[in-house]
């Protein structure tokens, strides 16, 4: 009787599954950091409801990915030399986050930032605009309205 042969492109899989490294590690350190606060530094429920629903969000997204990297068969990740490399415009567009924080203040320099990248980048003024405003939104309507945390809101040189 002859043994049952594995399909081929089972067998030809690549095992190298280093993309799976970042969301593992990712997903390590919020589980650490989740267990310290509360096996170590004892915060109570009231402190901790809300680092602890974004950490197991975070787990949840991580454990999904690294399932999802696993399950693909064949696939390879992208190789470093295909990719392409971060141009001057790039960076001058990620440091220029800095001058926007310290003119507008944070909520309205961040959405202010967001509506000129966006539309110099090419986008669309409605998902340049509809993207600032979320972001205003958030910004104001979540972390100062809400949760009341304390964000520059007046512009740094003031």
């Amino acid at each position: 009787m002859a043994e049952p042969r594995a399909a081929v492109e089972v067998l030809e899989v690549p095992l190298n599954r280093s993309e799976a490294a970042f969301p593992a590690l990712a997903l390590a350190f919020t589980g650490a950091m989740l267990a310290l606060g509360y096996f170590h530094y004892n915060y109570s429920w009231t402190s901790l409801a809300f680092p602890l629903a974004a950490g197991l969000v975070v787990c949840l997204l991580c454990l999904f990915e690294i399932a999802a990297i696993l399950r693909r068969r064949g696939a390879t990740a992208p190789r470093a030399a295909d990719t392409t490399p971060l141009s001057l415009a790039a960076l001058a567009w990620l440091f220029a986050l800095a001058p926007f924080l310290y003119a507008f203040g944070f909520v309205f320099g961040a959405a202010l930032y967001l509506l000129v990248c966006l539309r110099g980048s090419g986008f669309s003024w409605r998902l340049s605009l509809g993207t600032a405003a979320a972001s205003l939104l958030v910004s104001w309507g979540l972390f100062v309205s809400i949760l009341g945390v304390q964000l520059p809101i007046r512009p740094l040189w003031m």
